[in-house]
């Protein structure tokens, strides 16, 4: 896991490249072996909390995942972060048989609320068993310790739709939530979706209004994915991959005003 600083009114001038990885990849047989994917950072207490995504390898199915966590004092960004166990702090159980992963975690007041990628059946399709996954809800006091109780947030909605990753909440001044998330099908790329919600919990998704749609003629290719949005001082930011599942590259887009 590695990153880069970009100047946000110039996005291809590159201020700083990491020389060192935040997050490596977990010991042999843990639940991140294979891969350790940065998802979402909270700010807590003088604490930098990374939520991350662990991946190990299977063999009936292509992968298993899990979520975990790490840590590093606040603004230390010279640090890598340190994880808090070596095993992950949400993973298959009784509510979520297949598998969890792609955690965005809000604190509010005295909770945490994490909304995350929720495995569903793998089908077989040409001998090639592939995943589906909507948008689960839960809770915390700390962060650390979560209830399951399987509660649906954002699920399908469009012919063929098997998968919804990458859910981008954001709390507005009024109390209100929007989100950003990309949605796909088996025989269809990642496209940019859109949702609002007047608590979090219960959404509607308004996908026609996401504000951003892929070129296939440029750089972007058959898809754009993976959003994270967040504000400025210069507007609303969005931050998104293109390419097959991100291999072409990152882009930044402006929310245009009215």
């Amino acid at each position: 896991m590695s990153w880069l600083d970009i100047d946000v009114r110039d996005p291809t001038r590159i201020l700083r490249l990491a020389t060192d990885p935040l997050l490596s990849p977990g010991p042999l047989g843990g639940f991140d072996d294979s891969g350790a994917i940065g998802c979402w950072i909270v700010e807590h207490h003088g604490i930098e909390r990374l939520y991350y995504q662990g991946w190990t390898l299977g063999v009936t199915v292509g992968f298993y995942a899990a979520i975990g966590a790490a840590e590093r004092p606040a603004g230390r960004l010279d640090l890598p972060f340190e994880r808090i166990s070596s095993g992950p702090i949400l993973d298959r159980c009784m509510r979520e048989p297949v598998f969890v992963a792609d955690p965005a975690v809000m604190v509010e007041g005295q909770t945490f609320r994490m909304w995350y990628q929720s495995g569903r059946s793998w089908t077989l399709q040409d001998g090639r068993a592939l995943p589906s996954y909507d948008i689960r809800y839960a809770e915390s006091a700390d962060g650390i310790h979560w209830t399951i109780e399987g509660t649906n947030a954002l699920t399908f909605e469009h012919p063929g739709e098997v998968a919804i990753a990458r859910f981008c909440p954001l709390r507005e001044a009024d109390g209100s939530y929007k989100a950003w998330y990309s949605y796909r099908g088996n025989d269809w790329g990642y496209q940019i979706g859109y949702a609002t919600s007047p608590d979090g919990l219960a959404w509607t998704r308004r996908d026609a209004l996401a504000g951003i749609h892929n070129d296939a003629e440029s750089w972007e290719g058959p898809m754009i994915c993976y959003p994270f949005v967040f504000d400025s001082d210069i507007g609303r930011l969005m931050l998104y991959n293109g390419g097959r599942y991100g291999d072409a590259g990152f882009g930044l887009a402006i929310l245009e005003q009215d």
